[in-house]
């Protein structure tokens, strides 16, 4: 369910960015940002040129969604009650989701040292996501995992098995530390 959508006002300016995360089990945040046109609507902007206004973090209440179209629908929500104020015509908004795959990469450590490496290659709208565990100790322990969008990175990372010391455990949500995406 990370995902990032872009939302665009009637003149395809770019209006705001939000990133929902799911780093932690049902716990859900988004991350915005909102943009401004850098002329006025008097001026020609054939480049459709914006800046960053405003940076918002926000936690939200854990829903686990059916479909993406359920998904869709709450995002639009989320972004009437946070930019609502802001936005001149609701209807005259774009919504986009990017079909371009985006690469996450997670390090795994606790206090015992470095468990391994997680990347998350996913593209949302396209509903595909494809987890690869690059284990610390031996490349015998790697694991890879496929699922769809309506999984949360962290339930897909907290279902790899980590071997230590004839021990079988998971990944704690807590000794990840997650580095910046790659798109």
């Amino acid at each position: 369910m990370d995902r990032t959508l872009k939302v665009y006002a009637k003149t395809d300016h770019l209006f705001a960015e939000f990133t929902f995360n799911y780093d932690h089990l049902r716990q859900a945040t988004a991350h915005y940002i909102q943009y401004r046109r850098l002329y006025n609507d008097d001026e020609e902007d054939e480049n459709k040129s914006v800046y960053p206004l405003m940076e918002m973090d926000v936690h939200l209440q854990f829903r686990q969604f059916d479909s993406i179209d359920e998904i869709k629908a709450y995002d639009i929500e989320i972004v009437k009650k946070e930019l609502g104020r802001d936005m001149t015509d609701a209807r005259g908004y774009t919504y986009v989701y990017d079909p371009q795959p985006v690469l996450l990469r997670y390090v795994a450590e606790n206090h015992r040292g470095c468990i391994g490496m997680v990347n998350v290659l996913f593209s949302f709208i396209d509903n595909t996501k494809e987890v690869k565990f690059l284990s610390a100790t031996n490349p015998r322990f790697d694991f890879d995992i496929s699922s769809n969008s309506l999984e949360t990175n962290i339930s897909c990372i907290t279902r790899i098995p980590v071997y230590t010391a004839r021990d079988v455990g998971e990944i704690n949500s807590y000794d990840l530390k997650r580095l910046e995406p790659w798109y």
